[in-house]
């Protein structure tokens, strides 16, 4: 094989996988409680022995072992970085971080989203990171009040119909 091929420099002891750059101001990045524990729960599983290992292939092993490996160290350096923030009772009825955001297009369908960190953001499971524009835009906002959010098919208005800092009961 080429010694293009190869890792020579395997002496040294630096991490795996960087850590996320910080934001701009320097701050630490937020994240709700649910989302800190879901990265925990995660990290516990990656940390705990793996039952299905023992049937791979000795590279294979090697090779999902390292992946494990690189991921909780990913969510190590994620875990001390990040700062737990819980709703506050002096939010109720304005969008800040955590809440639960009901929102009704121009056409009248309604979307729901929750304010997260951008961690745990996950626009599929109605995650929006706080740092999205459209969380930007809904930031202090209350029931009945409008957004106009630029999307790549044109600008969108949007309407707050709901505001909770508990999660909806559907």
């Amino acid at each position: 094989m080429s010694k293009a091929f190869t890792k020579e420099d395997s002496a040294g002891d630096e991490g795996l996988v960087p850590p996320r750059p910080r934001s701009t101001s320097g701050e630490k990045r937020y994240i709700t409680p649910e989302g800190y524990r879901a990265l925990e729960e995660e990290l516990a599983a990656l940390l705990a022995p793996q039952a299905g290992d023992t049937e791979l292939s000795e590279l294979d092993a090697g090779v999902r072992k390292r992946e494990r490996e690189r991921r909780a160290q990913q969510l190590a350096a994620t875990l001390e970085e990040v700062r737990v923030v819980a709703p506050e009772a002096s939010q109720e009825g304005r969008v800040f971080f955590g809440a639960w955001v009901t929102l009704e297009d121009e056409d009248g369908a309604e979307t729901a989203y929750r304010i997260v960190g951008p961690d745990e953001a996950d626009v599929r499971a109605g995650r929006l990171s706080v740092e999205s524009p459209l969380a930007r835009a809904l930031l202090g906002k209350e029931v009945g009040e409008s957004v106009q959010v630029e999307r790549p098919r044109g600008a969108v208005e949007y309407t707050v119909t709901r505001v909770a800092y508990a999660p909806p009961t559907h």
